[in-house]
């Protein structure tokens, strides 16, 4: 398999910030046109960087944000243009733009669709209009339909939802409600996020406060069971912790690739980058079976970050500069940690032919408990076997993490000879 970059870009407007985000965003759109002239240029930037990236086809591009819908259609083709004209772009690739309702209309969409957009993730987080208000979303349930039914015109058949549960003071008929209604419109894709009280934000504030108490660690797991149970039994795909996929092809390609550790580049402010450590001298090589783990002895992979300030952010630019506020290098325990924090997440899970004794005991005792379950991929030779979490074991993703973590830091060798 070739080896694979994906894009990211990072669109910081918003027309009101919600309580809950702690994604950098600016509600000055007054800003819009001097940030599309720099993520053009520190899209120019990247591609002439020394390393592999010219000679990397492309395969995912993700307009995230912030809402890139607010931008219009002519700074979107820009962008788009620019990509094009510095990267190389694999055929079929998937290009995602996350658009909230109640700022596109059917012409916007239609538009969208012929700039070789060919995925959309919707911002509709509810359909109940208390959820929204208390979400102090812009749009109404109305929009999402009108939304919904401009996309589909516009020949978009691969259309994710995003939705939150475990409000305070939600109630389980409420977010089946939510589900099915959203089940009742088939989208390719259900992206399905507890509501997090992050510091920082408004809502941690408000906790703070006293003024309302967020969801408890038993509700939480209720609701998570609750939503597992309704997609699976309607047909989807539980392929992440917290994403569902009608079909295997509408699983999103772009969010894989993180977590398969690919190589991505970040671009916008705030926006992060991930060059994987070598293996074998090939940079994000990955197997039929996920990623290849790192050794030790092989160089780590580098995460680097831009500045979350958007002055900052055009200024660097502005002086022929990439944006990069800073960047790590990953001991080989972090290699590890990461590798297995990111694997337990999704239904693929984990190699196990490398793990230390003590890990793999340990997720013995998890499968005895119905935690996990280790299986070998169809098709796949014993050497494959793989680790993953049951549908209960996910509700405890967390704690399982942390034993593993602790073990990691531990035996600083726990992933070798590769």
């Amino acid at each position: 398999m070739p080896d694979f970059l994906s894009l990211y870009i990072h669109v910081p407007f918003c027309r009101k910030k919600c309580p809950y985000c702690d994604f950098f965003s600016v509600t000055d759109l007054s800003l819009v046109n001097a940030y599309v002239a720099g993520v053009c240029k520190e899209i120019k930037l990247c591609s002439a960087m020394a390393g592999p990236w010219p000679r990397m086809p492309v395969h995912t591009i993700y307009l995230g944000g912030g809402t890139p819908s607010l931008l219009s259609v002519n700074q979107m083709h820009k962008i788009l243009d620019m990509v094009q004209n510095c990267f190389c772009l694999a055929p079929g690739s998937e290009i995602t733009c996350e658009v909230n309702p109640g700022t596109v209309d059917a012409p916007y969409l239609a538009n969208l669709r012929q700039l070789g957009i060919n995925r959309l993730s919707i911002g509709v987080q509810s359909f109940d209009p208390r959820k929204l208000s208390f979400l102090s979303r812009i749009h109404t349930r109305k929009q999402v339909f009108d939304t919904l039914e401009g996309a589909a015109r516009a020949g978009f058949a691969n259309l994710g939802l995003d939705l939150m549960y475990g409000l305070p003071g939600e109630t389980h008929d409420v977010w089946q409600a939510d589900l099915d209604t959203a089940l009742g419109c088939n989208p390719a894709h259900l992206s399905c996020y507890m509501l997090t009280i992050e510091p920082g934000t408004p809502f941690f504030d408000c906790c703070e406060k006293g003024l309302f108490l967020p969801c408890d660690r038993d509700r939480r797991m209720d609701f998570f069971v609750q939503t597992a149970e309704v997609l699976e039994n309607s047909g989807y795909i539980h392929y992440e912790v917290s994403n569902f996929a009608l079909k295997q092809k509408n699983c999103s390609v772009h969010n894989s690739h993180y977590w398969h550790r690919g190589a991505y580049l970040g671009m916008g402010p705030s926006a992060h980058s991930f060059v994987p450590g070598k293996t074998g001298g090939s940079p994000g090589r990955q197997s039929g079976s996920g990623t290849v783990l790192l050794s030790s002895k092989e160089k780590g992979s580098v995460r680097s970050w831009n500045a979350a300030d958007m002055q900052a952010w055009l200024d660097v630019l502005a002086a022929g500069r990439l944006p990069r506020a800073g960047c790590e290098t990953l001991t080989p325990a972090q290699e590890a940690l990461e590798q297995v924090m990111l694997g337990l997440r999704t239904k693929n899970g984990i190699l196990v032919k490398a793990l230390d004794q003590d890990i793999h005991a340990f997720l013995v005792r998890l499968e005895n408990q119905d935690l996990g379950i280790f299986f070998v991929p169809v098709g796949a030779a014993d050497i494959s076997r793989r680790f993953r979490l049951t549908r209960t074991g996910l509700t405890r993703l967390d704690s399982i993490v942390d034993t593993i973590a602790t073990k990691i830091f531990d035996k600083m060798h726990f992933y070798d000879n590769f």
